[in-house]
């Protein structure tokens, strides 16, 4: 009888086992996947924005300040994430209907370029491309805190900076091969006076994208069992979040960011394409060099977050972004040869961090159940402060217009006023951090 209920226990151990290899193994595959699927997805992002966006509508004769407000509606759309938990909550399974926003989302991207391109002879070009625009990011607010949060569900906390910086290196090196590329079919199409035809190019080049997001979405594992079924409404969702001491703390961080970040950040790009007048090609190679410098530096931030903790990384890549932000203030058409570069190689450190700490330090105070509300409601409350932001940022440009600042005999126009603002308020950033999340050793969710 002994030898029975042994052999028993060793057969349920057996299998528990091989559960839990397979388990494992499939994790493992979706990993992949959601690598895949940043490559794909972090390469549309990066060909409808920076230089691409202020470039396209230029050529649409859109205003400085229309290109500012654009610049930074992905992130003021963000409002509509609050609503994410009330679609994906309720559901026993997700993956199709993420699937399904995912096609939409792709296609709306895809057509971007290729929608205002048919309505300019009818005079509607840019505000075509706007609404495309705003429809594309919209759905993308909806469909991001499901995605997050699936990921992170295939991704233990133990290994989830190494992977996240991995994940991001890849990423972003294909995107640096596309964009520098696409630079110079842009500038080729350019001098040839068929400009326009470098963005059909550059807008089949994301549907491809497009077409592959959706196929690793297709292949990556649902695990339904992470899954908590609750049925939330909208007062919920607005006031579930607010509850925790924890993640309030969060939020605040989180307002300060993206206030101090899109007051000046969306401008830059603008600033190099419209003041500087700099090439594509040119632009491109920048970008590339801050991308390739966030890739080396991804992993030593991740490492970092992980043997040392996430409030360290987060700070320290925020404060060499608050550096560059400021110093843009003083680049101008006789230094911009030394100063682009380097702060361009700055910013690559800086987001190397950033991107991946931002990222997990919400997930960190979150709790588990009903997480994407968490998530949806600081991005909903982000987007709002980011519109702010730029909104002001503009109207600073305007009010500005024909004023000048003189600084160690530098002419600082009205532009480069906004990048010392932004710099000066990303500073606040690790304070906050140090002074009202770090020091309060506030309660942090365990999976």
């Amino acid at each position: 009888m002994g030898s029975l209920v042994l052999s028993v226990l060793k057969n349920k151990k057996s299998r528990n086992y091989k559960n839990k290899a397979i388990l494992e193994g499939a994790m493992h595959k979706s990993r992949k996947y959601f690598i895949l699927e940043g490559v794909t997805g972090i390469g549309q992002n990066s060909l409808t924005a920076g230089a691409f966006l202020a470039g396209f509508i230029a050529l649409l004769n859109g205003s400085e300040q229309i290109n500012g407000i654009v610049a930074v509606v992905p992130a003021t759309v963000g409002l509509l994430q609050i609503f994410s938990s009330l679609i994906f909550e309720k559901l026993e399974s997700r993956k199709k209907t993420i699937v399904s926003m995912a096609i939409a989302l792709r296609c709306l991207l895809s057509l971007v370029y290729f929608i205002p391109m048919l309505l300019i002879p009818l005079g509607y070009g840019l505000q075509a491309f706007i609404i495309c625009y705003i429809l594309a990011y919209s759905m993308n607010a909806l469909i991001c805190p499901a995605l997050f949060d699936w990921l992170v569900n295939v991704t233990p906390i133990s290994i989830r900076g190494q992977y996240l910086a991995y994940r991001d290196k890849i990423s972003l090196g294909v995107t640096a091969i596309l964009t520098i590329f696409l630079g110079k079919v842009l500038d080729y199409f350019k001098d040839a006076g068929n400009q326009m035809i470098g963005f059909a190019v550059v807008g089949v080049i994301i549907a491809v994208l497009g077409f592959l997001n959706v196929y690793a979405l297709m292949n990556i594992s649902e695990y339904k069992e992470n899954y908590t079924i609750k049925k939330y409404n909208l007062k919920q969702v607005l006031t579930t979040p607010l509850k925790s001491v924890s993640f309030r703390k969060i939020i605040m961080l989180f307002v300060l960011w993206n206030f101090a970040l899109q007051i000046g950040g969306p401008y830059i790009a603008i600033y190099m394409v419209t003041k500087l007048n700099l090439k594509y090609t040119y632009m491109m190679t920048l970008s590339v060099i801050a991308t390739v410098v966030r890739v080396i530096f991804a992993n030593k931030w991740g490492s970092i977050a992980d043997k040392r903790s996430w409030f360290l990384s987060t700070k320290c890549s925020i404060g060499i972004l608050a550096v560059v932000h400021f110093t843009w203030g003083f680049v101008n058409g006789s230094n911009y040869v030394v100063l682009a570069p380097l702060l361009h190689i700055l910013s690559g450190i800086a987001w190397g961090g950033i991107g991946i700490s931002m990222f997990n330090i919400q997930f960190l105070f979150a709790k588990k159940e009903g997480r994407t509300m968490y998530i949806g409601l600081n991005a909903a409350i982000g987007g709002i402060v980011s519109g702010i932001a730029v909104w002001i940022g503009g109207r600073l440009i305007k009010l500005l217009e024909y004023k000048e600042l003189v600084i160690f005999n530098i002419h600082i126009n009205n532009m480069q006023i906004t990048f010392f603002i932004s710099g000066l308020l990303l500073l606040l950033c690790p304070l906050f951090i140090k002074v009202f999340i770090e020091d309060k050793k506030l309660q942090q969710e365990t999976e």
